[in-house]
């Protein structure tokens, strides 16, 4: 401990100590639990590395923006509408369906579930839509635009003889 804090050269942060013992614990981990051996000097290496754009994040910028950033309002659609979106991946269990419902001059209603995986991303899609319908009738609102992200969905809505 005496070379690593009074007698190296050159003279090293008090913050590479750490950083440098971190990756010998990793480099030692490598080796005992995944039978991996790490270079000493590819591990004081990546120490170096590690520690400086660590010290780098840590410097506090005093430099302010002095542009100011015009903020923008959304322009407001008439009437509610209520957004609807579905997620599926492949092997998983389950599916994440949610809904947002705006109305102007109001603050936005949203819904959210997750529940037992849908068969595809349409069929996803397709129960998340049924969802929000049910959902806006339950809160008695039955002049509803939906909108989806789902071409397919749209389609197969628009064009019910396909």
């Amino acid at each position: 401990m005496d070379h690593l804090f009074w007698r190296v050269t050159p003279t090293m942060d008090d913050h590479q100590f750490a950083w440098i013992l971190w990756y010998i614990w990793k480099a030692r981990n490598s080796k005992v639990f995944s039978n991996l051996d790490v270079e000493p000097m590819d591990t004081l290496k990546k120490a170096e590395v590690e520690s400086r754009l660590w010290a780098e994040a840590q410097e506090i910028s005093t430099q302010r923006i002095s542009q100011q950033v015009e903020g923008r309002r959304l322009p407001t659609i008439p009437g509610r509408w209520c957004f609807t979106d579905g997620s599926w991946k492949d092997k998983e269990n389950f599916s994440g369906q949610g809904w947002f419902s705006t109305l102007q001059g109001f603050q936005g209603l949203m819904g959210a579930r997750n529940i037992w995986a849908s068969l595809s991303p349409l069929h996803s899609e397709v129960e998340a839509l049924i969802w929000a319908m049910e959902c806006m009738r339950n809160l008695r609102q039955y002049q509803v635009t939906f909108a989806t992200d789902c071409s397919q969905l749209v389609k197969m809505v628009s064009e019910p003889r396909e």
